[in-house]
């Protein structure tokens, strides 16, 4: 190639490459202005929709931990803990039972052959109720009758033979003559016992409630207690009512029998509230569903309360006399841990309390307070520690009881010979 050739492709190299250059840089101010001119598209749209423009992060409200220190004081209500009598008592379903209550059977069989009261009819202890016609029972008492008397009369003579002639007649013989005399007589006794059988009587006091059998029916001896027999009456005694409720487990330590109180209310018996206290307990838990059998037994003279009937059952746990207390809705709790906000030189301190019983109006306070503090019931959801307030007394109404509840971080033993314990 001669140096003509090479000048020439040097030459025309040049042109090109200052060209590629400028295009670059004009592709490169393009797309800076474009950019540019988005970003403050997106920046006026902004601001046309909130009305302001934030340069920096927005901050989330203080937490009741934080440190929250402001110039604007908040609204809040106050109150100072009162000093009142607290109960914890706890309101269980109940269902009412006869305080007697059984089956009646015939214990010999035959046809019936009279039968007195029907259902609704009030009878007393040993009224006669039925009678049964079983004439192989009357023959073979009549027999034994007549045995015994044979017997009698030969031991007897006997005796008296062996008393006036001994030689006459040996010991043994009297002996044996006693013996069949006595056997004789314990026999006639059973049979007399068996024959009282077809002449059935209340065992007790109640009103029959059940009639299973009319005159003339036959009716099976009731060998045992559970047995295919046709059975005569159901009797209960109603002028005491066993009321049963079962407590669980939390609560099933403080129910003392003779000392817990109680009181039942029926909703078909509106104005009426029966109160006794608890007679007894099983005492061991059921574990099918850990919870108490308990017990009350309610005089019922009037027979206003019926068996079966369902009811609610209210048993006293535990008395608190002066207890201090402070209204739930001043308590926060956070991580287990229960705190009260509390005014000091017109700013708001966070003070750790330990709750005890509750009735569902006000929480018993044992350990934080005095009782000579203004704590904060509302309005402490603005509040942090130090933010300054502006307080009023706290003046809403009181609003329904809630649902009672045994505050405590661990299950105490209760205390031996009275139906309350202290807060753990």
């Amino acid at each position: 190639m001669s140096a003509d050739t090479r000048y020439t492709s040097r030459s025309f190299s040049w042109p090109r490459l200052i060209i590629i250059a400028l295009a670059v840089v004009v592709c490169a101010a393009v797309a800076f202005v474009y950019l540019s001119q988005s970003e403050g598209e997106l920046r006026r749209i902004h601001v046309g929709r909130t009305g302001q423009e934030e340069d920096t992060p927005r901050r989330s409200a203080p937490d009741a931990g934080e440190s929250g220190a402001t110039g604007t004081p908040v609204d809040v209500q106050v109150s100072t803990p009162a000093r009142q009598d607290l109960t914890y008592s706890v309101t269980l379903p109940a269902t009412l039972s006869p305080f007697y209550q059984t089956t009646l059977y015939a214990k010999v069989s035959g046809y019936l052959k009279w039968i007195g009261p029907d259902k609704g009819d009030w009878v007393k202890k040993d009224d006669l109720v039925a009678i049964i016609d079983a004439p192989e029972v009357e023959e073979q008492y009549q027999q034994t009758v007549a045995d015994y008397r044979i017997k009698k009369i030969t031991f007897e003579r006997l005796s008296e033979v062996w008393r006036e002639s001994p030689e006459v007649i040996a010991k043994q013989d009297v002996d044996v003559a006693e013996a069949a005399y006595e056997s004789s007589k314990n026999l006639m006794q059973q049979r007399a016992a068996l024959r009282d059988y077809t002449k059935v009587r209340a065992p007790f006091a109640g009103i029959i409630t059940a009639r299973f059998a009319d005159p003339g029916a036959l009716i099976q001896v009731a060998t045992t207690s559970v047995t295919n027999a046709m059975p005569l009456f159901t009797l209960m005694d109603l002028d005491v009512i066993r009321v049963y409720t079962n407590v669980p487990q939390e609560e099933a330590a403080f129910v003392k029998p003779g000392v817990t109180e109680a009181s039942l209310v029926v909703s078909e018996r509106s104005g009426h509230v029966f109160r006794g206290t608890v007679t007894r307990t099983t005492f061991a838990l059921d574990p099918a569903t850990r919870s108490l059998l308990v017990e009350i037994d309610l005089p019922n003279k009037n027979h206003l309360l019926q068996p079966g009937m369902f009811g609610e059952v209210t048993l006293v746990l535990l008395q608190r006399p002066g207890a201090l207390v402070v209204p739930p809705g001043s308590i926060i709790t956070k991580n287990g841990t229960k705190t009260v906000f509390v005014l000091e030189n017109e700013s708001a301190k966070l003070v750790p309390i330990r709750t005890g019983i509750s009735d569902g109006r006000w929480v018993e306070v044992t350990e934080g307070l005095t009782g000579t503090e203004e704590i904060v019931v509302v309005g402490k959801g603005n509040l942090a520690k130090g933010t300054r307030v502006k307080a009023s007394p706290y003046n809403l109404p009181a609003g329904t009881p809630a649902v009672q509840k045994f505050e405590r971080r661990s299950p105490p033993a209760p205390e031996p010979g009275n139906g309350s314990r202290e807060q753990q």
